[in-house]
């Protein structure tokens, strides 16, 4: 990896830093105000399941508003250089185009998500210490058994930053296919991809019956989903179940359930997504190649 690329990283942290902040910062925040105002009737009278599944519930959900807000931008980032003009200054840098793409790409669909998780996981803490003031009031906190809900919790986190990792990977040939729509077709992108999704998964499948798009689709999106949520009736489908639980079965879940599905990833499915991911990776450089 070149020196520059953590100042391309940097780039993006200090031009993106408020936006994220105030994602992660605002939905626990909302919650914690409108708390004393809310009802609590489906937490669990379990204290280790209550706290476990608050926290996890935490992250899942800080982990969606963070993916739908960078999945709003993803277009946006494609050309973003090129509006604002900040091109001519990175051009001006002794670093590549495919180095500055790159640097954008990873910070935005891998290290924000993962930041996500790691925010959620501290903020689900939070919200669990709310819920039992709420509910038994401050004698209510030593009765949490904050060591087993960190036990339990720190697989399941653990599975869930992998999974999007692995998720990403399936969704790779989406995503930068997407953003070279956006960087060479620019307002009319969305338009494009849109009558393309048409015609590839309703009209040709309906009238010509040819689906291998429509299916080739249906499978990325399938092993990506699968990638990041695993089943968790697998390991525990009720509280009393989970308050049974130990770490070295949580592990052991987590591991083994991890391990399935990287054996999806030997597959013509994903040397295909690959292939394409690399074709979208190389336009986006080609038109900021022209752009500049």
């Amino acid at each position: 990896m070149s020196s520059r690329f953590p100042t391309l990283l940097l780039r993006e942290w200090m031009q993106h830093k408020r936006g994220w902040l105030l994602t992660l910062i605002l939905p626990p925040a909302i919650v914690l105000a409108i708390l004393p105002f809310g009802h609590t009737d489906g937490v669990p009278n379990q204290a280790l399941a209550a706290g476990l599944i608050i926290v996890l519930i935490s992250v899942v959900a800080m982990l969606a508003i963070t993916s739908i807000s960078i999945g709003l931008q993803l277009p946006g980032l494609a050309r973003r250089d090129v509006q604002d003009r900040s091109i001519e200054f990175w051009l001006s840098l002794p670093s590549s185009h495919s180095e500055s793409l790159a640097a954008t790409l990873l910070t935005h669909v891998l290290l924000v998500p993962l930041a996500a998780v790691v925010f959620g996981f501290f903020a689900g803490y939070v919200m669990t210490a709310g819920v039992v003031l709420k509910l038994a009031g401050p004698t209510g906190l030593a009765a949490i058994p904050w060591g087993a809900i960190t036990a339990l919790a720190l697989p399941a986190v653990a599975r869930i930053m992998a999974g999007v990792v692995l998720a990403l990977v399936w969704l790779a040939p989406l995503v930068l296919l997407l953003m070279a729509a956006s960087a060479w077709l620019k307002r009319w992108s969305v338009a494009a991809v849109a009558a393309a999704l048409v015609i590839t998964c309703t009209i040709l499948p309906g009238v010509y019956g040819f689906v291998a798009v429509r299916d080739w689709l249906n499978h990325q999106m399938h092993g990506a989903w699968n990638a990041l949520l695993a089943d968790p009736q697998t390991i525990a489908s009720s509280p009393e179940q989970i308050d049974q639980l130990d770490s070295t079965v949580a592990w052991h879940w987590v591991i083994s359930d991890f391990t399935k599905e990287l054996q999806g990833l030997i597959s013509l499915q994903m040397a295909s997504g690959l292939v394409i991911a690399a074709i979208g990776f190389y336009l986006l450089v080609l038109r900021r190649q022209r752009a500049g």
